[in-house]
């Protein structure tokens, strides 16, 4: 019964964080100087703030630089209530096609499968892995699907309740 319900929980919190980073994305555009400084994981930071449905986002981007040949990447996303942090890490072919996605000019929107997953601790181990707990449907430009695919896979972007 404990084990089903901590499952449960993980899986409510991760769907919850999922979908705050992602909305907040979708309304946010990139600066030309941060897309300039990702291209080659220069260190840069900005601040922007957007709408969704009468909610105020405040984001801030941080790319922290390459370490280890990974380029480090933060960004708080702020609301009135609440407030998360990811942490980030992409490889050179990881960067490339999310540089690709920000420079492309087409702003058709279509629509993705995005999955979501949920951490999972080895009740043995204790080490915490992730597995996934459902899809969901978002819409938007290249941008957008492309940071949504990274943003909300923990093996790529950690999220963090602050």
């Amino acid at each position: 019964m404990k084990k089903s319900l901590v499952i449960m929980l993980s899986l409510i919190v991760t769907f919850f964080t999922g979908f705050a980073c992602v909305f907040a994305a979708q309304y946010s555009k990139f600066s030309a100087k941060f897309i300039k400084n990702f291209q080659d994981c220069d260190s840069y930071e900005e601040v922007i703030s957007s709408e969704f449905e009468g909610r105020t986002f405040t984001t801030t981007r941080k790319i922290l630089g390459w370490r280890n040949g990974i380029c480090r990447y933060q960004e708080i996303i702020k609301t009135q209530d609440e407030q998360y942090k990811l942490n980030c890490t992409f490889n050179s072919i990881q960067l490339d096609e999310l540089y690709d996605a920000m420079k492309s000019k087409s702003k058709e929107v279509t629509r993705q499968e995005l999955e979501l997953f949920a951490e999972q601790k080895d009740p043995k181990t204790g080490q915490i892995k992730y597995v996934p707990a459902g899809t969901t449907t978002i819409k938007g430009d290249i941008a957008y699907l492309t940071w949504a695919k990274y943003q909300n896979n923990p093996y790529f972007c950690k999220p963090q309740k602050l």
